[in-house]
């Protein structure tokens, strides 16, 4: 009892020194207000200063949902055979569609699109530039690529010499590590982000536009290429069938015309006729047959082609690491308030050891 007793005591003491050292604490910092005050205002200041006068960087942002029905559509056959057996082909579905998109999440990140992107050119206010051109101007490598013997005209030329290429490299790199964005919000969901981060409003736009144009317009021919050259082949060849119907057709008619009135005792005459004939039947099935077969290609062509639907695109102004004003002073008094009472009580802990 004596050892529970001393025990309630103990804390009963250490209670009444932690709210003594608290009321001792609080009446510290009142006494010291116009120092907190004053400092709370110079950081405020400060924040304020800062948030205006360094440059924001901006934020280009482009999100699309990649339609995946020609995956499921394709697979639907496996679906129904699978669920006979008793498996579910619902997961098999869904690799389908992250095999695409992850695939189109790579193309972003190649070295190949984003130097196509590079050396794309943009327009701003009647202002026809290289991408690469605002680039290098905004990163401040004029005079770094001017002492290798490089200029920015130079990369207007087709041709491009050995040094050219090692700087279009470390600019791709750079890219992919401080500015290039590319993310997939959510992992159920075929929906993508690209997004391109910089201090150049222009710039951020500009290369974002671009880069989403060039690597969805070369993944929609990689994916309808075959099926493309498939129908270019059917349809020169129904071209083709259908010149030599027309030839054959006019045969038959000729031949029909130099004897207007055959005998027909005399068989041998009616031989040219009846050839022409037969050709003009063989060649007007074969003209049908291809007809029918390129239909079938141009539907499946439109079928192959995958439908990239975007959301949101960037638009000026674009959202930006600068705060507005309001939220500005919010965030600087809490700030100044905080830094100057850590200030002050860490001063009166030292002073008192």
């Amino acid at each position: 009892m004596s050892n529970l007793r001393e025990n309630i005591e103990e804390e009963k003491i250490s209670l009444s020194f932690l709210f003594q050292s608290f009321k001792d604490w609080i009446s510290f910092l009142i006494s010291k207000k116009k120092l907190i005050l004053l400092g709370t205002v110079s950081i405020l200041f400060f924040t304020i200063s800062y948030n205006y006068l360094i440059n924001p960087v901006y934020y280009a942002r482009t999100t699309f949902v990649l339609d995946n029905e020609n995956s499921a559509g394709s697979m639907a056959d496996l679906s129904s055979l699978a669920s006979l057996a008793g498996i579910n082909a619902s997961s098999f579905i869904d690799a389908s569609s992250l095999f695409q998109i992850d695939n189109i999440q790579e193309l972003y990140r190649s070295n190949s699109m984003i130097k196509e992107t590079l050396l794309s050119s943009a327009s701003h206010k009647n202002d026809n530039f290289l991408i690469i051109e605002r680039f290098v101007k905004s990163e401040k490598l004029e005079k770094k690529w001017k002492r290798l013997g490089v200029e920015i005209k130079d990369f207007k030329s087709k041709k491009s010499s050995r040094v050219q290429d090692s700087l279009v490299k470390d600019l791709i790199k750079l890219i992919k590590k401080e500015y290039l964005i590319v993310d997939k919000p959510s992992r159920k969901t075929t929906i993508l982000e690209i997004g391109f981060d910089h201090k150049d409003e222009v710039l951020a736009k500009t290369f974002n536009e671009n880069l989403v144009s060039i690597v969805n317009n070369f993944y929609n021919k990689t994916k309808t290429l075959k099926t493309g050259l498939n129908m270019e082949i059917l349809q020169r060849q129904a071209d083709s069938i259908k010149m030599v119907l027309d030839t054959s057709i006019m045969m038959l008619a000729e031949t029909d015309q130099s004897i207007p009135n055959p005998n027909p005792l005399t068989k041998v005459s009616l031989v040219p006729y009846q050839k022409a004939m037969i050709d003009v039947q063989a060649n007007g099935a074969i003209y049908q047959e291809l007809l029918k077969q390129l239909e079938l290609a141009k539907v499946t062509h439109r079928n192959k082609m995958p439908l990239i639907q975007i959301i949101d695109k960037p638009d000026y102004p674009l959202e930006s690491s600068k705060w507005k004003l309001l939220k500005t002073i919010f965030y600087g008094l809490i700030l100044g308030f905080f830094i100057s009472v850590l200030f002050l009580s860490i001063r009166r802990t030292t002073d008192s050891l």
